[in-house]
This record gives C-alpha cells, sequence and structure tokens, in this order.
C-alpha cells in the first residue's frame, strides 16, 4: 500500500433514495448506512438523459455529453448507428489521468471502458456493453483471477426461473472478488469499483424482497472493498441515476409520423420488450429466420392488404385491454417481425435517431446524408416542433412533458453538434419515450431511471444545494493530488479547493481513444433487450 491515503470509489448503478431509504431506515443496508451516520448524503444530479452510458463517462470525466459526445447506447453516422465503447467518448477519464500523473488507479465494471487502455500502472477491468470475453488490461489479469476465483462474469442471466437472487449475488460476487485479488497485487491509490446488477434488479425483477436481498448482498460486497483502504480513505459511493416509478411509454416517431413529420416504410427487424425465453427451442433457418417469424411475416402482409398495419391491430388491442396479453402470449419473433414499419430516415423531417436518446433530430439539407430541411427553415421548423411537442398529453389528459428544450439549452462543447436537435424531458419522468412505430401511447407501469441518484461519503462534502454528477471526477482527482482538469463542467466538494492544480485533461492523457473495439456486440444488444433499452 502507498503512505498516502487511498480513494476509495464506489458505483452503484440506478440507486436512488426514494427506492433505498425503507432499507437504510431499518439497517439492511449496513454499510451504507454508517457511513450515512458518520458522513455526508447528498441528491445527485445526473445527464440528460439520465441513462447509464452517457452518465458514467460523465462521471468518470467530469464532462457533459456535449463535450464527451455519447448521447445514447449508440453513436450514429448519418442515419447508421453503432453500440458505443471507449473511443467513442471523446474525453479522458479519471483513472487513465491519474495512472499519468503517477499514481496507481484499478478500475473494475465501470461501463464503456472498453477496450481496457493500457495504462502505465494500475488495471481496468472493462465492464457493461462490452463483451464477456473482453480483454483485462493487463492481459493475463484474466487468467490469473479465473484460475483462482472461477469464470468472471459481466453479465448475470437476465429473467432467470431459477433464483434470481443467487444469479444476481454470484455476478456482483466478482466485483468484490477482483478487487480482493488486485489489492494484493497492487499498490493502490484510487480503488473504482461499480456494480451494474443494482440497476439490473428494477429493471428485471418485480418481488421487491428479492430485490432487497440481492442489495444487501452488495451493501456487503461493498464492505469488504471499504475494509481494503488503508488510515481513513475518503470512500464516496455514488449512482449515475436514479430509478422509479414509470406509467407510459410514449412512441414518440409514430406521433410525429401522425404529424406529418416522419415518413414509414417496411424494413429490418426493430427490437421489442419481450422475454427471450419465448423462443427457446427454436431453430433459425439459414436466413436467420424462425419458423415463427416467417408465419409472422406472411400474417402481417396479408393484414396489410386489407389495411391492418402492426400499428393499428396494437392500437385495437389495447383500446380493449388486449395489447399486453398478446404480447406475453405471442413468442417475440411474431412480435418483432410484426413490428415491420420503421422510419424512412431519408425523406423524413424530423425523428428520433437513437433508441432512448431523448431528443428528436431533425434532417438538415447539407448536415445529414439525405436532408430535407433547408437550413434557412432550421429555426422555424425546430421551434415549431418543440411548441407541438410541449402540448402532447396522453390518453388520460396529461401533459407527457415538463420540458422540450433545444439542444444549446441543455448541452455545451466541442460536439453540441452531435447531440439531438431537441431534448425531450418527459413530466416527472414517468414515460419512457421510444423510437419505435407502434401505437402513440402503451400504458406500461414499471421502473426506469429518475434523473437524481445518491451521493454518499466518510466525510462532509460540501455539495450547496445538489451535487451532479460531473463533481465525481474533479473531487477524487484534487483528493489524489493530481490536476483538477480545467474543462469539468464540476466542482471540487471536498476542502481541497483552493490548493488544487488545474489542467487541461487532454493535453495529459493524449491517446486515450486510439483504438475502437472490433468485438461482435450483437450479444451486447440482446441484454440491452432484454432490459427494455432498444424498444
Amino acid at each position: 500500500m502507498t503512505d498516502t491515503a487511498q480513494t476509495i470509489l464506489i458505483g452503484l448503478d440506478g440507486l436512488g433514495f426514494e427506492e433505498i431509504d425503507p432499507w437504510l431506515r431499518d439497517d439492511s443496508l449496513e454499510t451504507v448506512y454508517s457511513l450515512l451516520k458518520s458522513g455526508a448524503r447528498s441528491g445527485f444530479e445526473s445527464t440528460h438523459p439520465p441513462w447509464t452510458p452517457c452518465a458514467w463517462p460523465s462521471f468518470l470525466s467530469g464532462r457533459n455529453p456535449g463535450s464527451h459526445g455519447v448521447f445514447d447506447f449508440f453513436t450514429n453516422d448519418g442515419y447508421e448507428k453503432s453500440l458505443i465503447d471507449r473511443p467513442a467518448v471523446d474525453a479522458p477519464y479519471l483513472f487513465e489521468t491519474a495512472a499519468e500523473a503517477g499514481k496507481t488507479p484499478i478500475a473494475i465494471n465501470y461501463p464503456v471502458t472498453h477496450p481496457a487502455p493500457e495504462l502505465e500502472r494500475g488495471a481496468v477491468v472493462p465492464g457493461y456493453l462490452a463483451t464477456e470475453d473482453v480483454e483485462f488490461s493487463p492481459p493475463e489479469l484474466r487468467d490469473e483471477y479465473e484460475s483462482e476465483h472461477g469464470e468472471y462474469r459481466i453479465y448475470p442471466s437476465y429473467g432467470t426461473d431459477d433464483d434470481p437472487v443467487a444469479e444476481y449475488t454470484e455476478v456482483a460476487r466478482h466485483r468484490r472478488d477482483m478487487a480482493r485479488f488486485l489489492d494484493e497485487r497492487y499498490d493502490w491509490d484510487l480503488m473504482a469499483v461499480q456494480f451494474q446488477v443494482t440497476d439490473s434488479i428494477f429493471h428485471d425483477l418485480d418481488d421487491r424482497d428479492q430485490i432487497r436481498r440481492v442489495l444487501e448482498n452488495v451493501d456487503e460486497f461493498v464492505g469488504d472493498i471499504i475494509d481494503l483502504g488503508g488510515e481513513d480513505p475518503l470512500v464516496l459511493i455514488a449512482s449515475d441515476h436514479g430509478m422509479g416509478d414509470y406509467d407510459w411509454t410514449f412512441y414518440v416517431n409514430s406521433w410525429l409520423a401522425e404529424h406529418g413529420y416522419v415518413e414509414t416504410t417496411t424494413g429490418e427487424e426493430q427490437y421489442f420488450r419481450q422475454a427471450k425465453d419465448d423462443l427457446k427451442g427454436e431453430t433459425a433457418d439459414e436466413d436467420g429466420s424462425t419458423p415463427v417469424a416467417s408465419v409472422a411475416d406472411t400474417t402481417v402482409l396479408a393484414l396489410s392488404t386489407v389495411g391492418l398495419s402492426p400499428r393499428k391491430i396494437h392500437r385495437l388491442l389495447g383500446t380493449v385491454g388486449l395489447d399486453k396479453a398478446v404480447e406475453r402470449v405471442l413468442p417475440e419473433d411474431f412480435l418483432v417481425a410484426a413490428q415491420n414499419q420503421v422510419v424512412d430516415h431519408e425523406n423524413s423531417t424530423a425523428y428520433q435517431l437513437l433508441f432512448n436518446s431523448l431528443g428528436v433530430h431533425l434532417n438538415v439539407e447539407g448536415r445529414d446524408p439525405h436532408g430535407v430541411v433547408p437550413q434557412s427553415d432550421y429555426e422555424d421548423v425546430r421551434s415549431e416542433l418543440i411548441e407541438e411537442l410541449e402540448a402532447v398529453r396522453d390518453p388520460d389528459g396529461e401533459l407527457v412533458f415538463d420540458a422540450v428544450k433545444p439542444r444549446e439549452e441543455v448541452y455545451e462543447g466541442k460536439h453540441l453538434d452531435d447531440a439531438p436537435d431537441i431534448a425531450l424531458f418527459p413530466r416527472d419522468y414517468r414515460y419512457d419515450v421510444s423510437g419505435s412505430i407502434l401505437d402513440t401511447f402503451r400504458r406500461y407501469p414499471h421502473k426506469n431511471h429518475k434523473p437524481e441518484g445518491i451521493l454518499i461519503a466518510n466525510r462532509p462534502l460540501d455539495t450547496g444545494d445538489q451535487a451532479e454528477i460531473y463533481d465525481i471526477a474533479p473531487t477524487v482527482a484534487a483528493e489524489l493530488g493530481i490536476p483538477v482538469d480545467s474543462s469539468t463542467d464540476g466542482k471540487v466538494l471536498t476542502d481541497t479547493e483552493e490548493t488544487v492544480e488545474r489542467r487541461d485533461w487532454d493535453e495529459l492523457v493524449d491517446d486515450y481513444a486510439d483504438t475502437s473495439s472490433q468485438e461482435d456486440t450483437s450479444s451486447v444488444e440482446d441484454r440491452l433487450a432484454d432490459l427494455g433499452y432498444m424498444e
């Protein structure tokens, strides 16, 4: 161990105080509660949108999405989308900067850290959005770890019919075991460990007791990691966003089609929220289709000839309360094939391009490959669409959005032009905003992301009215004694603010995004679909 004080940074994906406060009051989460009693607690404002792929890069870099360039699970080149990886994030991470500054960082399981960078010192074990066989840094770590602790897993089996508590706990255990394993090999200054299962359980499980039991086990693992620290380490526990109740899915591209902004066509199958085990036992043909899908295609074609598109069928079922029942009974291939309408981007005026970006893109001449909106009309078209979206109401007569804003009021930085032209803020975050073409609304009570996460520390923090996700990187940098990024959007929360050196992290770390991942990401996309992120 080093002679200087160490910093332990724990990421608990998706936790909000609204969900966990009852378990804090009854001591179910003993480790977290013990920190609260002696330290600090604060609300923790996430990014917009409050999704994992843009929030954790902001957490690790201290920069807003307009600066680092990630707004969703996917990036786009024109109308084409690709799953993000580390090189998609145009900003240095905290642990990369720490290594360049002579410190020894360990980063375990943080999302969007693949391919793992080659650090001068320290170790990186990539997490969420990487493939299960992703290479660690240094590369020999995987074999060495697995020879002692068994196969290292990033993902649980979502929707398991066996013991989900055991499944999620087993995956979380590897984070604790990896921390212990690396603690024996490195004199570390920063131990940063992330638990993704704390988010996944709310998407996957309905049983509150099962959720509590998984969180109790994670809480125990967090205590074990904190015990690895030396004398009086700074301990920060934070989430990338909160979690809470949603009521509806709003299919914004369907609404845009109804209002003349979107043209549709028959295209590639889109993801539809449906349990994967519906397809167990199905064998695909050489072209990748299954018998169910073939029947579905034929059925959809026949119904379309008499004016019944999948979207109209879904609307009719919804009026009599049968849409959810049909989704539960029919195999996924049928529903995926039936969802045969997609956005015709080239001929549309505006659309939600990415699956969950909470944003609308305009198709602009001279900017987009087949733009149709003249640049001279851009502001007028955008202002009119913002005004229309602000007035959208759900079938109960409630406004869907608290705010609809032009992107420059939400983001700033060198990637502002990559952001959606219009940013959507659902009312109380009780609406999913999907890019699929189905009915305009679908009543769907479930748990999903809220913009306020948690921040807990073992010492006082100067959070003001509320801390922000951008505050973590500069705060930890200051505590490690390394330069604070002069381009950060955050602030130092500890009492070291007046003594910190400030430098542009881009000048300290210049090769953080040299190599893009060439891995097949289809298995990762399937996992996202299982949790409803690809609808």
